[in-house]
């Protein structure tokens, strides 16, 4: 898989952050740390759990941002062919 530039990741941010109730740059850095804010977790109902799980195991993470249908939705996101 090839990384995303800053402005993906920045794009990537602001878009959840908007959904999550929260700053862009306040999720980059619980994302970084792996410890996201607990009433951001319960927004996410099962999917909180989920992304607790991917920000505790890496080796998920990427398994995840890998597959066939991460890749598609990447390529939605950002206007790829």
């Amino acid at each position: 898989m090839k990384n995303l530039s800053e402005a993906q990741m920045n794009a990537l941010l602001k878009m959840a952050g908007s959904k999550l109730g929260t700053s862009p740059e306040a999720l980059k850095q619980q994302l970084s740390t792996g410890k996201l804010d607990p009433h951001i977790l319960q927004n996410m109902g099962a999917n909180g759990d989920k992304l607790q799980q991917v920000l505790q195991h890496p080796e998920l993470a990427n398994q995840m941002l890998n597959s066939p249908e991460a890749q598609q939705l990447l390529k939605q996101l950002f206007g790829k062919k």
